[in-house]
């Protein structure tokens, strides 16, 4: 029950055969329904210890909503602990991501500079081979002039 900044009404239950009127904040069906829980608990508990001390029986109610809340509390830090160590596991993943991107993008930087190595060198195969195609051919004419003479 949220009690801030919100208007109180007076909301009429009955917990254990007994008349409250309680000033809740929100929605009166939702007080409704965690008294009508208390209710039940202390009826359950009456019946199964067969007491009628209403005393007694709101003491046991108490303990059990308490222990309830104490297991709640155990669960939902295990549960924070656990987020926590997920979310560091995923941040660490993330981190691992960036840097295999970050070493594909280096990889694919160093391929095309392979690749444009490499046509550079077969440019630079190919022009020495058309010189000493040229070369040969002027030659080849030489021989052919000064054998026809």
């Amino acid at each position: 029950m949220d009690t801030q900044g919100t208007e109180k009404r007076v909301v009429r239950v009955t917990i254990f055969q007994q008349p409250y009127s309680l000033r809740a904040s929100g929605e009166a069906a939702e007080t409704e329904a965690i008294a009508q829980g208390v209710d039940n608990l202390m009826n359950q508990i009456a019946d199964r210890t067969s007491s009628s001390d209403p005393a007694r029986v709101a003491v046991l109610a108490a303990l059990h909503l308490a222990d309830k809340i104490r297991t709640l509390e155990s669960r939902t830090q295990t549960l924070e602990e656990s987020l926590g160590e997920s979310r560091q596991q995923l941040l660490e993943s993330s981190q691992r991501a960036e840097q295999a991107e970050s070493a594909l993008e280096e990889l694919d930087r160093a391929s095309q500079e392979d690749q444009s190595k490499s046509a550079v060198e077969v440019h630079e195969r190919a022009a020495g081979i058309f010189e000493r195609l040229n070369s040969l051919d002027a030659r080849l004419a030489d021989l052919l002039t000064n054998k026809s003479h």
